[in-house]
């Protein structure tokens, strides 16, 4: 049987989605340069033989390598992916038991907008959310591994509040030794 990666295109591809895991379809597009046709071919390939992974939401579509990272980091990086749920997580993480007023405040956005973005995240456990009365109090649900994950994938989001947010919290916890190197890039077979 034929390796699947054999040809150029697919490689690049592959090596594409490996480097960025949870990049939506476009954005492969745009970084392969490859013909929407063309590259619906071979990601379906790709799919078919187990090497990706699909995580069809709404209106995207994001790989993932298969079998490199679990189900939640996964789900963690769907949100991540995103530019309004990633400033609200990275909020989140700096000022956790945020009400809606307060995430609200800091961001340019309507007040319906933020919601739907909000329940998102609760639905896939990204966030919680726990009645205080009339008030909810938000939370991201696992900080550490969402800062393992920024850290990880930091020069993919081409974000400058992930940047802000990696040395504030690398100052903060002192993991700088436990971190690959941006050079390094993901590590092989990262779970």
């Amino acid at each position: 049987m034929p390796d699947p990666l054999e040809l150029e295109n697919r490689k690049r591809i592959f090596e594409c989605i490996r480097s960025s895991p949870g990049i939506h379809f476009r954005e492969i597009q745009r970084r392969t340069n490859q013909p929407i046709g063309v590259l619906e071919y071979h990601l379906n390939y790709l799919v078919q033989k187990d090497i990706l992974t699909l995580d069809k939401q709404e209106s995207f579509s994001r790989y993932f390598p298969a079998g490199q990272m679990s189900a939640d980091k996964q789900r963690i990086l769907s949100a991540l992916r995103q530019e309004i749920p990633r400033g609200i997580i990275l909020f989140l993480l700096r000022n956790p038991d945020s009400t809606h007023g307060e995430l609200l405040k800091n961001f340019t956005i309507s007040g319906g907008t933020l919601s739907y973005h909000l329940k998102k995240m609760a639905n896939k456990s990204v966030i919680k959310v726990e009645k205080m009365g009339r008030e909810s109090k938000l939370t991201v649900i696992d900080p550490e591994k969402v800062a393992d994950l920024l850290i990880v994938y930091r020069r993919t989001f081409l974000d400058r509040l992930v940047d802000e947010f990696v040395a504030f919290y690398v100052e903060k916890k002192g993991h700088v030794a436990s971190f690959p190197s941006e050079k390094d890039g993901p590590p092989e077979g990262q779970e």
